[in-house]
């Protein structure tokens, strides 16, 4: 014998099997545009410093070699993610502009002040981005990434700033 309720019964599509609405099909090509029109930014910025080669790498390359990966991983978005599934502003999203926020912030602050207040806010941006909302454990995670990242590229390789 039965015993489900007729009111239990799925009355429709999840919410996963819906089909897109007329926003979630707008923000597809405006994320990807975003994400291009960054890639491209960091390409046109980072050109003007020497990009050099493979062989002798300069400080351009890898920014260059970054912006460009951005740029195509947003046209291949664009051309092969077809199913229509992207979700409303979430969390997810959140995050994500949390991080790219902070890389531009690391970039302003790096020209305009110094490695170490840009790599610190680098560090709690992606802290924050990644899940981490407790104050005290971000804060010692960025101080100890920062002496670290500081100690590696100017200490050991001995980079020097464009400053």
């Amino acid at each position: 014998m039965d015993t489900e309720h007729p009111s239990q019964e799925p009355t429709g599509p999840t919410e996963a099997e819906a089909p897109p609405s007329a926003r979630q099909k707008a923000l597809k090509p405006i994320g990807a545009g975003v994400l291009a029109l960054v890639g491209i930014g960091a390409i046109i910025w980072a050109i003007t410093f020497d990009v050099g080669s493979l062989d002798r790498p300069g400080a351009g390359l890898w920014p260059v070699a970054l912006g460009g990966a951005l740029t195509l991983g947003a046209a291949v978005f664009l051309g092969f993610n077809r199913d229509g599934k992207e979700g409303a502003f979430g969390r997810e999203q959140v995050d994500a502009v949390i991080a790219i926020a902070s890389i531009i912030a690391f970039i302003l602050l790096f020209q305009h002040v110094h490695f170490v207040p840009a790599a610190l806010v680098l560090m709690a941006g992606c802290q924050l981005a990644a899940g981490a909302r407790r104050p005290l454990p971000i804060a010692v995670t960025c101080v100890l990434a920062t002496a670290a990242a500081w100690v590696l590229f100017f200490v050991v390789l001995g980079v020097s700033t464009p400053l």
